[in-house]
């Protein structure tokens, strides 16, 4: 009797402790999924977490010790692959961390973030990250200015580019977009990219607010950092004018009120030398500023409250430029670098030690995924590009709908949350369309399902059948898409998802909702 009560009691508690491993990882899920939404929404940038405790190792004590290690003195592994590997594929051999962090620990060789220098391929990958969403935002909302020449992006790339140079040289101040641009955008954009170099600096990573020297250095190299990224993205080769031809005299000049072609003595182009000066000057104001409430206000109520999911609204609340920062880094955008012992739950409650007779979880591949399944392309609608108001779609737009077909993306991850896309596809009807494109996604997994968002860019080649023959065209292509993964066994999704296809030229522009649906095996 006593055997069978004792069994049956462990019974119960493994699925009593296996049904709060399910809370805990579902309500952490949600959390970043309502970060990521109010954070990175704007650029259709979600983020992608691993939903496991242990498996998710930077620092050796938090799986080797029962209690946690102390703030601003938490060793990590001698061995920097290990980290390096989960950070870029949020993959990890378990058999080969446990092996490292005992020997680690056994032999006390520990090696401190300081000795490292700064981490230039992460930090130029995550602002190429940045940029990519920037652009793609920007593509979104100027589509005629980007396809204005002939259709083609970037024809005659040096002469509008000379152009745009030459147009900034000669502007003044103001460069005609709403003062909140200049004045409060920009700065966002300035912080964000002084965070990303931050994160990257074991030196600076773990400084708060002081009025110390170390502090200041490490915030005036951020500062930098910024002044680089922001000039690029104004006048780079992949900047603003390059994209949306700014300056160029393909864009004529408008008027304040944003009409055009300019008839008063103040005329745009789009350029000048506002964004150059507020960008890395206001930006740093704007992440000192976090800096200054995180110390301040922040650290106050930690020291109140044992709530987590208080501590962690008001971290993101209060710190919004940095949760964005964090999540392009791989951490949860609650995150501090100065007080979480990488590796450590974030929920009070959650082991993240491996009990002896247990064998360690295999940690699922997440090097990318392949699908294939099935398309359907519905309705054309057009517009007329000046205006935005309806229009009658010409012949071809108007039989390119209706479609239905095969759609096929491979995503290979390149950082924690996100993924490079290459998507093909083929549509068939009134004519036979194909779809080339490529971009960027990102997406987080709640337990066996992974929402993801996307934003791609790409050519669609249309062919028509008529009586005298056939024709073809081919045109400029943007995508924006919504899906979601469900895991139906260990490598195996079915995936179903909707996008948003855009192509035009100088005259109108054609959007089509796209509904695919298939399987997707991760890798």
């Amino acid at each position: 009797m006593i055997f069978s009560f004792s069994l049956e009691s462990m019974h119960v508690d493994a699925g009593t402790k296996c049904a709060d491993r399910i809370i805990l990882h579902v309500a952490m899920g949600c959390r970043i999924v309502l970060a990521a939404i109010l954070l990175l929404w704007p650029a259709c940038g979600l983020g992608q977490l691993s939903p496991y405790g242990c498996d998710t190792i930077y620092d050796a004590l938090s799986c080797i010790s029962a209690e946690k290690p102390t703030i601003l003195d938490v060793p990590t592994f001698q061995n920097y692959a290990l980290k390096q590997d989960f950070l870029e594929n949020g993959d990890l051999d378990v058999q080969r961390f446990n092996a490292t962090a005992l020997d680690d620990a056994s032999t006390g060789t520990f090696a401190t973030s300081e000795k490292h220098g700064f981490y230039w391929g992460r930090a130029l990958t995550e602002s190429l990250t940045l940029l990519v969403i920037e652009q793609a935002y920007v593509v979104h909302t100027d589509f005629r200015w980007v396809v204005s020449e002939n259709g083609v992006p970037f024809n005659h790339y040096w002469r509008d580019y000379m152009q745009s140079l030459s147009g900034w040289t000669h502007s003044g101040w103001d460069d005609g977009d709403p003062n909140w641009y200049g004045y409060i955008g920009h700065p966002i954009q300035g912080a964000l990219t002084g965070f990303i170099q931050i994160q990257n600096d074991p030196k600076s990573e773990r400084l708060e607010f002081s009025k110390t020297k170390a502090y200041g250095k490490s915030r005036l190299k951020a500062a930098m950092w910024n002044a680089a990224y922001s000039t690029q993205w104004n006048l780079g080769p992949l900047s603003e004018v390059t994209v949306e031809k700014y300056g160029t005299k393909d864009r004529a000049p408008w008027n304040q009120n944003g009409s055009f072609p300019c008839n008063t003595k103040h005329c745009y182009t789009g350029v000048g030398q506002i964004d150059i000066v507020m960008t890395p000057l206001a930006g740093t104001g704007w992440l000192v500023g976090e800096d200054f409430l995180d110390e301040k206000v922040v650290r106050r109520v930690e020291e109140d409250t044992p709530n987590r999911l208080l501590i962690d609204t008001v971290r993101v609340a209060l710190n919004p430029i940095r949760a964005g920062a964090n999540m392009l880094h791989g951490n949860y955008p609650w995150y501090r670098a100065s007080r979480d012992a990488q590796g450590l739950s974030l929920l009070p409650d959650q082991k993240t030690t491996v009990p002896k007779d247990e064998a360690p979880r295999e940690q699922l591949p997440n090097h990318g995924n392949i699908s294939f399944g099935y398309s359907y392309t519905g309705a054309s609608h057009c517009e007329v590009v000046a205006f935005g108001t309806p229009a009658v779609c010409d012949s071809v737009s108007s039989v390119s709908a209706n479609l239905s077909g095969w759609d096929t993306s491979v995503e290979k991850m390149y950082l924690r949350y996100f993924g490079a896309v290459a998507d093909f596809s083929g549509q068939y009807g009134g004519v036979s369309q194909s779809n080339f494109l490529f971009g960027l996604r990102g997406g987080t997994a709640i337990g066996r399902f992974r929402p993801f968002g996307q934003a791609m860019i790409g050519a669609v080649h249309v062919r028509q059948n008529i009586a005298t023959g056939s024709t073809s065209d081919s045109s400029f292509a943007e995508d924006l898409g919504l899906g979601v993964d469900y895991r139906l066994m260990r490598l195996l999704s079915w995936r179903n998802q909707i996008d948003a296809l855009k192509t035009g030229s100088t005259a109108f522009e054609r959007r089509n909702l796209r509904l695919s649906s298939g399987f997707a095996v991760r890798f």
